[in-house]
């Protein structure tokens, strides 16, 4: 049994509550941080988000412990991995802390707001004794499983085009709105769309140069419109906002057209990845039980439980997304394309 320190209990720690729960005797959440007495209480019925579990209710915490101080969680012997779920600004220092202190840490995207302090929480991880993966939960989502595997096998030829697309209204449910706050969320770019800038270097690796738009709105980057050039007959295109009213609600997906198929995943219509063959027919694949949040802790336990360290999502990738993110910030105030 694997002892979960959980630090934060907004939109995020609340899905992960809710996965913890799944996993029988693996993993048990058994102390929890949150600076707000509710929360940390259990009374999350105030606590929205935008997919999964997106309005939380009252839990009771039975014995977990309850922690207004994140070191004073730390600081638990009891404690073996720490799932670090709090605002981007927050994430190196926490991070550091709990893998000096002998913890094995799952920490939430993005990475950190700058190339820098990825650095120093790469270095950190280097000398801890725990292991250290960034939660990027798009590389373990089903739907998106089936694309990376489609793209290695080449199972409907060379892949030929590709779109990715992460679209959202104005996330108003975070404390204090500080999603909002550039400063401590990085905006749109680094909070929503660094999953596709993550998920395009899992899929493809590095392109050869980035070129983006950038819209911004009192300050903050709310919509990014972004080209990654690999070769001349692939360009991958990605778009990310959250400045829709509040009915748009939030959606995900992508178009793959390769050289045999199309495979088709829009989220927010309510249907199933859908292949579309050449010939006029459709097939749509069994997808597994389970969403990238699950799957992910799920990976994350086992890397811990064999002594190893994560190959399907590294601390040192999640880096790199954040610096794609950061170049496609530099192409739009330049107005150029960047050489990656």
């Amino acid at each position: 049994m694997i002892g979960v320190g959980l630090i934060g209990a907004g939109f995020i720690g609340r899905n992960h509550f809710n996965q913890y729960e799944k996993m029988g005797r693996r993993a048990k959440v058994v102390a929890l941080c949150d600076k707000e007495p509710q929360r940390r209480a259990g009374d999350w019925s105030g606590v929205g988000g935008n997919i999964a579990d997106a309005q939380g209710t009252k839990r009771d915490l039975g014995d977990i412990k309850q922690y207004a101080e994140w070191r004073d969680l730390l600081a638990d012997p009891a404690v073996q991995m720490v799932d670090i779920c709090v605002p981007t600004y927050l994430h190196p220092e926490m991070t550091i802390a709990a893998l000096d202190a002998g913890k094995h840490v799952l920490c939430e995207k993005p990475m950190a707001l700058t190339v820098e302090e990825c650095d120093k929480m790469l270095t950190a991880a280097v000398k801890a004794k725990g292991r250290f993966m960034i939660a990027q939960c798009i590389r373990f989502w089903p739907e998106c499983v089936y694309l990376k595997q489609a793209i290695d096998d080449k199972r409907f030829g060379r892949l030929k085009a590709l779109t990715l697309r992460r679209q959202a209204a104005t996330p108003t449910y975070s404390l204090n709105n500080w999603l909002l706050d550039p400063k401590l969320s990085g905006g749109a770019v680094l909070d929503l769309h660094v999953h596709d800038t993550d998920w395009a270097l899992h899929l493809l690796g590095t392109p050869q140069t980035i070129t983006a738009q950038i819209c911004e709105r009192n300050g903050s980057p709310d919509r990014v419109h972004s080209l990654w050039y690999y070769r001349p007959d692939l360009v991958v295109q990605i778009e990310g906002f959250w400045d829709m009213p509040p009915a748009f609600g939030f959606n995900m997906g992508f178009t793959a057209r390769f050289e045999k198929a199309a495979l088709l995943f829009d989220l927010s219509s309510g249907k199933p990845l859908t292949i579309l063959k050449d010939d006029g027919s459709t097939e749509t694949p069994a997808m597994g039980p389970n969403d990238g949040y699950y799957n992910e802790i799920d990976y994350f336990l086992g890397c811990i439980e064999r002594g190893v360290g994560p190959t399907i999502s590294t601390p040192g990738e999640s880096r790199e997304a954040v610096r794609m993110a950061l170049l496609e910030k530099e192409s739009a105030r330049s107005g150029q394309a960047v050489r990656v």
